[in-house]
C-alpha cells in the first residue's frame, strides 16, 4: 500500500512498484488508507507512508494503525521531505521499520527499499 498525498509522485510511485510485480494499492489520503485496510480482507505485505498528508500526519495514522491489532504488525516505511530525531524516534517507537528522506534517495532505491522490507517479512513466517 502506498499513502501519498502527491498525486504525481503516488502515480510514479505506484508505476515502478507495479514494474516490480508488486501489486499496489494506492491512496491518496490517510483516511483513505485506513478505510481501505477496513475493507481489505487480506492486509498489505507493506506500507509506504508519506508524513505529511493532507489529512493526517505520520504519528496519527501509525497510532490509528497500531489500536487495530489487524493491522498491527504491517510494516511501514515513512518516506518525507524531513525528519527531527523526535520525530524519527517517535514513529520508530510506534513500529516504523524505517524512515527515509526522499531528497536522499532515487526512487529506484526506495522501492527496492521496500521490496527488500516485504521479501523480509515473508522470510519470517
Amino acid at each position: 500500500m502506498v499513502v501519498e498525498d502527491e498525486i504525481l509522485l503516488l502515480e510514479a510511485i505506484a508505476r515502478k512498484l507495479k514494474l516490480s510485480n508488486a501489486n499496489v494499492i494506492s491512496c491518496s489520503s490517510g483516511k483513505q488508507a485506513l478505510d481501505y485496510l477496513d475493507s481489505l480482507d487480506h492486509k498489505p505485505d507493506a506500507i509506504w507512508l508519506d508524513y505529511y498528508l493532507g489529512d493526517i500526519n505520520g504519528i496519527d495514522f501509525m497510532q490509528q494503525l497500531r489500536k487495530n491489532k489487524d493491522w498491527a504488525n504491517i510494516p511501514v516505511v515513512v518516506v518525507s521531505n524531513s525528519a527531527s530525531p523526535e520525530k524519527v524516534d517517535k514513529m520508530q517507537k510506534l513500529g516504523v521499520k524505517k524512515y527515509i528522506i526522499k531528497a536522499e534517495h532515487r526512487l529506484d532505491e526506495l522501492v527496492s527499499d521496500i521490496k527488500n522490507l516485504v521479501y523480509n517479512k515473508k522470510e519470517d513466517i
